[in-house]
């Protein structure tokens, strides 16, 4: 929605009571206490983090990065 106002003119009664309304509703959703984090979901609930198994993720990626330099130096 859209509203013309010309630059001589005030704002209208109108364009008055819309940007009255949108800041009302701008407090009102500053106000909420609940926010969607994604650690909040029920996904995610009865999952754990990588503990057990992180020394095996960070191998694997050593191997690689020397897997690309010996790729790269030998050709």
């Amino acid at each position: 929605m859209g509203i013309l106002v010309e630059k001589d003119e005030e704002r209208s009664k109108l364009g008055n009571r819309i940007s009255a309304d949108l800041r009302e509703r701008a407090e009102k959703t500053a106000q909420r206490d609940d926010h969607d984090f994604v650690e909040d979901s029920e996904y995610l609930k009865h999952m754990q983090k990588t503990n057990r198994f992180s020394w095996f993720w960070f191998l694997l990626i050593v191997l690689a990065a020397i897997s690309l330099v010996i790729i790269f130096v030998i050709h």
